[in-house]
């Protein structure tokens, strides 16, 4: 469903000394104004005509952009996918000539749409091709623990060709970085010694659920070193892991790979993560929650989890609020409950960066609404699957004695953005691809978002301040007539006509 071109203006800023200041009567030739926009895969990232700042007759607009360069907001991080066992899978049942041109249709920066930013998966996620459901240190018979971690493993990695996949975005797209989220931690370290979910009734309710498995108050701290162990596997495969998440989505109530842990155990999870990052000099990042908006805090609901409250010290005094502060790097969100503008309020509150970690909405327009709303990522869950929409291992069931093998025959995710022809070995991408491009193919991580004007006349727009010092808009026309919009960051103008029902990308230097 396509989502209205409207934004909601950010509240807080940073005020910088004037990017540009003095420079009012520098016109005449200006600086040039380069663009592209694309509406699809008919009209890809097509060259727009080059303009120059300071050659604004000052006639009449259908959309005026103003962005301030002293108002900085949030820094860019990446838009891209995951690489659960699904997407992967169904990569490699490509041609290998049709999975590089796959993979370089998504990846590429000069000759695809640039996506450089991946999720990847410490053992199996919420759906798999392959079963049975595996973590990174399932033991073998008659070994009930493993504190040593001896039978840590990313074996599965390799077979399955997830590793593969890495190495091939990398060749096509050196800059790609890479983060990491668990589902649940092994089967031994959980009270109900199992890696799936399992579900009861809460007490007195015939309809409302919790998730029985929980993390062992004692094996918090192996937990953590298990995490290290990944970093360092994937190290050891060329792959840097710059980021990991507490937990995936932490008190799903789901029989799929799910684990519970309390605000208390998430304070003492976070510090010892960190620790043991430290111990073994690894600069990895921490972001917390990895879960939906109003799990976070929503005010309005009683079924909130609320979450921001590992910021507080802890009733025992044993962790205080500033501790778990000081090792969390990030504030990872889902949007699948909950109002999106809880990310900048959460920035605006914590000081802590906000990355948008899951989310299945393909639509370019709401990459901008979170963008305006401070998200520094947007990451898109399970994207590849054959031409029935399968094989998932996925199911909103909460039978704990589920048929899996039946799960896989009928359950269906259809239209995603990248489908493979497992007849023909060959691959189709919807068109959002190509709109997505106009972000990710032209903003770099480091570039900072500028607060910006709300939509007018179905034009809303996203401005960023390069790394270089330049600048980069994107402008979203959701009218079905081009727009001429007038853009002034700062000191400098230019107008331009955005395409019909497209995004433009315009970039220049100050």
């Amino acid at each position: 469903m396509r989502r209205a071109l409207t934004t909601i203006a950010a509240v807080t800023v940073m005020t910088l000394p004037l990017v540009g200041a003095g420079q009012a009567g520098h016109t005449g030739h200006g600086r040039v104004v380069t663009g592209t926009y694309s509406s699809g895969a008919t009209a890809a990232w097509r060259t727009l005509p080059v303009v120059r700042t300071g050659t604004d007759a000052g006639g009449p607009v259908d959309a005026t952009v103003v962005a301030d360069p002293r108002a900085l907001r949030q820094r860019y991080t990446g838009i891209g996918f995951s690489l659960d066992e699904t997407s992967v899978s169904n990569l490699w049942k490509l041609t290998p000539a049709e999975r590089a041109k796959a993979i370089r249709l998504l990846v590429d920066p000069e000759h695809g749409a640039g996506f450089d930013r991946f999720r990847l998966t410490i053992g199996s996620p919420d759906l798999i091709e392959h079963l049975p459901f595996w973590s990174e240190d399932d033991l073998p018979a008659g070994v009930t623990e493993d504190f040593g971690l001896k039978h840590f493993s990313i074996r599965r990695d390799l077979d399955l060709h997830i590793v593969d996949t890495v190495k091939l975005i990398q060749r096509y797209n050196p800059r790609a970085t890479f983060f990491a989220s668990a589902w649940s931690a092994p089967a031994w370290m959980k009270t109900n010694d199992r890696f799936l979910g399992e579900v009861a009734l809460k007490p007195g309710s015939s309809t409302d659920h919790y998730q029985v498995g929980k993390l062992r108050d004692d094996c918090i701290e192996v937990f953590a070193r298990y995490y290290v162990k990944f970093v360092q596997a994937y190290a050891g495969q060329g792959i840097r892991v710059d980021a990991l998440t507490l937990l995936n989505e932490p008190g799903m109530d789901v029989v799929y790979p799910a684990m519970d842990i309390s605000v208390a155990q998430q304070q003492k999870l976070a510090l010892a993560i960190k620790r043991e990052l430290r111990a073994a000099r690894l600069g990895t990042q921490l972001y917390v929650h990895d879960f939906n908006f109003w799990d976070w805090r929503d005010p309005n609901s009683t079924a909130t989890k609320n979450y921001h409250r590992i910021f507080e010290d802890a009733p025992d005094g044993s962790v205080t609020g500033a501790q778990v502060r000081a090792a969390s790097d990030a504030i990872a969100f889902h949007p699948y409950w909950g109002d999106a503008t809880v990310m900048r309020d959460a920035y605006r509150e914590t000081g802590k960066p906000v990355q948008l970690t899951e989310t299945s909405d393909l639509s370019p327009a709401t990459v901008l609404d979170d963008f305006r709303l401070d998200a520094g990522s947007y990451i898109l869950w399970a994207q590849t699957t054959d031409q029935d929409g399968g094989t998932l291992h996925w199911t909103p069931s909460r039978d704990n004695d589920i048929d899996w093998d039946q799960v896989a025959a009928t359950t269906k995710w259809p239209d995603r953005l990248v489908t493979v022809d497992t007849g023909t070995r060959t691959f189709t991408v919807r068109d959002e691809l190509y709109r997505l491009g106009q972000f990710a193919k032209y903003l770099s991580p480091g570039d900072v978002r500028l607060e910006s004007s709300a939509a007018q006349n179905g034009v809303a727009n996203v401005v960023y301040r390069t790394r270089s010092g330049g600048y980069t808009a994107v402008i979203g026309n959701g009218a079905g007539t081009d727009r001429r919009v007038r853009v002034t960051v700062g000191d400098r103008t230019f107008v331009a006509t955005v395409p019909a029902d497209s995004f433009a990308t315009y970039r220049w230097t100050r």
